[in-house]
């Protein structure tokens, strides 16, 4: 299990200064193994966006371990540089857009740190004169004790404040303070503190939500600047998109090419398939996930024969019934909350209704292929109950397809 944990930073006087947050694994206190950069880089934002960079950090700056070549992306613009300062680390292949991007977030007022700097190591040279904090590991610095004090004195000398990280004793800290350091971090002053367990991160909740937000107005336009703010979820669109559910000679390279291609219909998949993704559901809420999806394309098929012009709001309303389960809101209220059609509220509010009708034959249709109850439901749809069976086996069949498809 993962958890996004923060560590204090501390001033001479020993109070906290700043605060680093990074993803570890809850057992083992350490950086996960089977986790990429870019995930931990988006869980960490995610949640800062969703808990409050003021109330996790107590009020000082947040520190996050950025990869350099992921501020390419637009991830920090949900976030106050007033709270939050990038901790720049594995620094390779440093590009003319990671320097503009900096820029940007220069300008903006974000506060940068380089992580593990030593002179020796070009890739941070460039770098050095962007940054207001460089850390330095005091257990595994490649300095002898003299050179390490130059290195400090040189780093004050260019305006840069020096923390020293992995305290992990008395001894450590007594030692940092003599080389002149002006911050330090280790567990020796405070081990690493849990903010919240991963499982349950509001990648859902918020890039899903805003995105559908987006979809429930139409506007491709926005869809494209909702993904553009998550690197993860372009990622999943590009390869949703580029998938062997839709065969083409060419790939897609553009987040808005991609958009465009797949339409709103596969939008709306597409923001299901996210959340679906072994990158951000797990256990039980996969499998809630998976049952909304398989309620929606069975709802769409029901709509298609019992009432046409409700198929793509019966999609919406089989997507989001198991809100509860997923969301821990019932479905009427984040209907109410995404601005979802009034027939969309009124089927979860259990009213007697079109859409609510389709909404119940979903759930009977569910759980049982019942002869008698088949009959009764196809003398309903005016069809036949082979018809019944074989909309059900087709919502189970395309509902899978998609999900595997992006495992």
């Amino acid at each position: 299990m993962h958890v996004l944990s923060k560590q204090a930073i501390y001033d001479k006087r020993g109070n906290v200064a700043f605060w680093e947050v990074f993803v570890q694994d809850a057992t083992t206190g350490k950086y996960p193994k089977n986790i990429d950069p870019l995930k931990a880089t988006t869980i960490a934002v995610d949640l800062l966006v969703e808990l409050g960079a003021y109330r996790v950090g107590e009020g000082k700056t947040i520190f996050v371990n950025v990869p350099a070549i992921f501020l390419e992306a637009s991830m920090f613009d949900l976030l106050s540089p007033e709270y939050v300062g990038i901790e720049l680390v594995e620094n390779k292949n440093i590009t003319t857009q990671t320097y503009n991007a900096i820029e940007l977030l220069l300008k903006r007022g974000f506060k940068f740190c380089i992580d593990d700097f030593g002179f020796e190591r070009i890739d941070y040279l460039p770098l050095l004169g962007k940054a207001h904090f460089v850390k330095i590991d005091i257990k595994n610095s490649p300095y002898d004790l003299d050179e390490l004090k130059e290195v400090i004195t040189i780093l004050k000398n260019l305006k840069k404040s020096v923390i020293a990280k992995n305290i992990e004793t008395e001894e450590d800290y007594k030692r940092a303070k003599d080389y002149g350091f002006d911050y330090f971090q280790g567990s020796y002053l405070s081990p690493p503190t849990v903010v919240k367990d991963t499982r349950t991160i509001s990648y859902l909740k918020s890039t899903i939500l805003e995105l559908y937000k987006a979809l429930t107005e139409g506007d491709m336009k926005r869809i494209v600047n909702v993904l553009e703010k998550d690197v993860g979820a372009a990622y999943k669109l590009l390869k949703f998109a580029n998938s062997a559910l839709f065969p083409r000679a060419k790939k897609l390279s553009s987040l808005e090419e991609a958009v465009v291609y797949l339409g709103f219909d596969n939008i709306v998949k597409f923001a299901i398939v996210l959340a679906i993704s072994e990158m951000f559901a797990k256990g039980d809420e996969k499998r809630h996930w998976e049952r909304a999806l398989y309620r929606a394309c069975l709802a769409e098929k029901l709509a298609k024969i019992y009432s046409p012009n409700l198929k793509a709001k019966a999609h919406t309303a089989g997507l989001f019934s198991l809100s509860q389960e997923i969301f821990g809101q019932r479905p009427e209220n984040l209907a109410l909350e995404l601005g979802l059609d009034k027939d969309i509220v009124e089927a979860f509010e259990k009213k007697n209704t079109e859409l609510g009708f389709i909404l119940s034959l979903v759930e009977l249709l569910e759980d049982t292929q019942n002869p008698e109850i088949l009959q009764k439901i196809a003398k309903i749809l005016k069809t036949s109950p082979d018809i019944v069976k074989s909309i059900i086996e087709s919502a189970k069949k395309e509902s899978m397809t998609i999900t595997q498809e992006l495992a």
